[in-house]
């Protein structure tokens, strides 16, 4: 369906909002050795960002190297997740990370941001590039695409670091907190 033919694929899983940081990562891609640059797939639903990006693209020559993907069934997310080389999340601000911990937990390896919670959350089980940079992502994406020993370590450690992240550790964190702020609490004056 994405006609990519033996092309490595570079995954990411975006909104098509200004934040997510996909207009650099287009970039990035335009960096990259026109005889082997990869196939990047950017799956998410669609905003009115999109054709700014879709313009990008255009401006840049790279129509053919580039699939903008809207909302996409899980059973066609799960294909792209097996087709991926890799998976690559440039995100200037997250809250928490989901995507990236859902790519580990598949399996793939990453390449992310280094900023906030995405720092905390690929842990040394991600490459991290600088999010501003071009050349820096361009890096990434390539290392991972030309060093089979690295991905197959990050591979295996994302693997190990998603399954770190479970509900049940969610909600003992959670009561952890609740317990804490309630021994920091000062006890009531009754005057």
């Amino acid at each position: 369906r994405l006609e990519a033919g033996e092309r490595q694929i570079v995954l990411c899983v975006a909104a098509k909002r200004p934040h997510k940081n996909l207009a650099r990562l287009i970039a990035a891609l335009g960096r990259l050795d026109r005889d082997r640059r990869p196939l990047l797939v950017i799956a998410g639903y669609t905003t009115p960002y999109e054709l700014e990006l879709q313009r990008h693209v255009a401006g840049l020559g790279i129509d053919d190297d580039v699939r903008l993907l809207g909302w996409t069934d899980s059973s066609m997310l799960e294909g792209l997740y097996a087709a991926a080389e890799c998976f690559v999340f440039p995100s200037l601000y997250e809250g928490f990370g989901l995507p990236v911990l859902e790519a580990m937990a598949r399996g793939l390896p990453v390449a992310c941001s280094g900023r906030g919670a995405l720092d905390e959350v690929a842990g040394d089980a991600a490459l991290r590039f600088d999010p501003e940079s071009p050349e820096a992502i361009a890096a990434a994406i390539e290392r991972l695409l030309t060093d089979g020993d690295l991905r197959e370590r990050l591979r295996q450690a994302g693997l190990k670091r998603a399954s770190d992240f479970t509900w049940a550790a969610t909600a003992a964190g959670t009561l952890g907190c609740y317990a804490r702020a309630l021994e920091a609490r000062p006890a009531p004056s009754h005057r």
